[in-house]
């Protein structure tokens, strides 16, 4: 009974603070993004601030997670797995999950260590999903094998389900992030061209550092959002080695 109760905690709780990180921050962040470019064109953006009420505020938060949803969602098609970001589903590549144990190239892992965590992962599907499952996962460029382990070890170790989905939950913030400051180049147009007229349109250096400062932004935060796709497959991989013989048990 204790642990039927500790593993609904802990799907609760991850839950809760995945969707604030994953969802809520980034919502905000547009809203943020939007009042800023307001400001900038009009200098009235952060005057209707002291008016902000209970309600103002719920149905803020309502409209941050949609629009926290429809970045998350966006992200995955424009930027999750490309050679390039933005560019078409053709140029995708291979996740890290796949490169930390397949690609030669990658030193992230000895070649002693990618060698019996392959054995490993053989040894536990051998039963289920035949000896050349994992060959095919390699000559397919697929995650399946992945993503199995993965649900295995939320659904039986409810310390390594808090702190991974806390994982999967960064992975999609820094994601939206990437593709919130960098739509700002789009953004800032659009909100320019609804609040003056072409003719009004004029020079503006604060505007100019503004959108060079989102753009930046987007960079950086693209780096780390790949650093969290390989950290979090690292987490998976070396808790799976790790509790290898209680899997199998």
């Amino acid at each position: 009974m204790a642990d039927d109760n500790i593993s609904k905690g802990a799907g609760i709780i991850p839950d809760f603070f995945h969707d604030i990180i994953a969802y809520i921050i980034p919502g905000y962040i547009v809203i943020v993004t939007v009042i800023v470019n307001i400001t900038i064109i009009t200098n009235k953006g952060w005057a209707n601030i002291e008016k902000i009420n209970f309600a103002s505020i719920s149905i803020s938060f309502i409209v941050a997670y949609v629009l926290g949803r429809f970045f998350e969602q966006l992200g995955k098609i424009t930027i999750h797995n490309r050679v390039f970001p933005f560019v078409l589903k053709a140029h995708k590549r291979p996740s890290p999950k796949w490169t930390l144990i397949f690609d030669e190239e990658n030193d992230e892992y000895s070649s002693v260590f990618k060698a019996r965590l392959i054995v490993k992962i053989k040894e536990w599907y051998k039963t289920t999903l035949g000896d050349d499952f994992i060959e095919k996962c390699k000559f397919e460029i697929k995650d399946d094998y992945f993503n199995l382990i993965q649900f295995y070890l939320r659904e039986r170790f409810p310390a390594v389900a808090l702190y991974e989905k806390k994982q999967n939950a960064t992975i999609v913030l820094t994601r939206s992030l990437t593709l919130i400051f960098f739509s700002n180049i789009l953004l800032y147009p659009i909100v320019l061209g609804c609040l003056t007229r072409f003719k009004d349109v004029t020079w503006s250096p604060l505007a100019f550092i503004w959108i060079l400062g989102t753009i930046i932004f987007s960079i950086v935060l693209y780096s780390r959002f790949k650093q969290d796709q390989k950290y979090h497959a690292m987490y998976i991989f070396e808790n799976f080695m790790g509790l290898k013989k209680l899997l199998s048990s």
